[in-house]
């Protein structure tokens, strides 16, 4: 009887092996599929992801009619302007928007024609100085 346990002893520690370490790396025909590692984005470029998908506007709407509003009085302290109308503020809005879009884009190929990944102050003085003095911003 002891001799029998001896031999299965034997056996389950013959059949026992460490993890696959010493076996070096799988074969490809053991494999069927293989993992592919997603690298994690980072929150910056899924608002951007979602910000590109969505048509809403980006800057809230109270504080920028605020800023039209203290814009108009500082430009025309004379005039009693008191109520401003929600199309118009909704057109400046929408203007305002598409041109610091569109500013920004631009300043991204200067960024990129220097061969860089980051946006840099001297990227959008260049830009202003190449969009000359007729553009709204130079004035």
């Amino acid at each position: 009887m002891l001799e029998v346990v001896r031999s299965e002893l034997r056996i389950i520690k013959m059949v026992r092996r460490k993890p696959d370490a010493r076996r070096g790396p799988p074969s490809q025909t053991s494999s069927t599929h293989t993992l592919v590692h997603k690298p994690k984005r980072s929150r910056a470029l899924r608002e951007i992801k979602y910000l590109r998908r969505t048509v809403h506007l980006v800057i809230p709407k109270l504080p920028f009619a605020r800023l039209v509003r203290s814009i108009i009085v500082d430009l025309f302290p004379t005039l009693d302007v008191k109520r401003i109308q929600s199309s118009a503020i909704q057109a400046l809005h929408e203007s305002s928007e598409a041109y610091i879009v569109q500013f920004f884009e631009d300043c991204v190929l200067v960024s990129r024609h220097a061969k860089r990944v980051t946006l840099m102050i001297n990227d959008v003085i260049l830009l202003r100085r190449l969009r000359g003095r007729d553009d709204i911003i130079n004035r």
